[in-house]
């Protein structure tokens, strides 16, 4: 369940009234399940509305004893139609909101996929952290080789970031692969194999957090400690 602040704090930056109300009536009614193969979670985005009142955010929400708790940053992405907002935090208040968080989710006793969220979290967290910093790809990026986004209207796009279509589906029959092997995907795969663009997305992140040992070997290490 996707929660980014309190009260009408978190209605205003949803832009709905009432919206926080509906958020907290849907996590109780999945909790009230007691499924045990059914993990609930909650999820905050990290912006420039909410990045200094994270601390606040996270022990009010944690009283919901959720089955883990992520963040994730928030992005200008053509996909959004958010370009130019400024939404995305500065790299020293969101790397003080992540530190703070790093350090209270280590001490939380969270359920099996709960640890292994929190594993994987924790990384991502540095990685993110990093690329603020640096303004560079700090690993790899698969997106286009490894992971890639189907839009409701049928484009392809191999990261949702800038959105650039390689194809459509719907032109091609629905064949993926005349649209996966064509040339502007091969363009496009070039480009974010030599470093042109570089973001901290968390999907495709993760993606590329498998394909490198380096980050594998610290997931394993946080799941191990905490």
């Amino acid at each position: 369940v996707s929660i980014d602040e309190i009260g009408e704090r978190h209605d205003a930056i949803r832009g709905i009234s009432g919206n926080y109300e509906k958020a907290i009536e849907t996590f109780s009614a999945l909790k009230s399940l007691d499924m045990p193969n059914l993990s609930i979670g909650i999820h905050t985005v990290i912006s420039k509305f909410n990045v200094r009142r994270i601390p606040d955010i996270y022990k009010h929400l944690m009283l919901l004893n959720p089955d883990s708790y992520v963040t994730e940053i928030a992005e200008e992405r053509e996909e959004l139609k958010n370009v130019g907002s400024g939404i995305t935090p500065d790299y020293e208040d969101y790397t003080r909101a992540v530190d703070y968080l790093a350090e209270e989710l280590r001490k939380e006793r969270f359920s099996r996929v709960g640890r292994i969220t929190r594993a994987f979290r924790l990384e991502y967290y540095g990685l993110v952290k990093r690329i603020l910093r640096e303004r560079r790809q700090v690993i790899p990026c698969y997106a286009g080789v490894a992971s890639a986004q189907i839009a409701p209207d049928g484009d392809v796009w191999m990261c949702c970031i800038t959105a650039d279509p390689i194809g459509n589906v719907r032109d091609t029959g629905f064949d993926f692969r005349e649209v996966w092997h064509s040339d502007k995907a091969d363009i496009l795969r070039r480009d974010i194999k030599s470093g042109k663009c570089f973001c901290p997305l968390a999907n495709a992140s993760y993606t590329n957090m498998l394909h490198n040992a380096r980050t594998l070997t610290g997931v394993g290490w946080n799941l191990l400690k905490n």
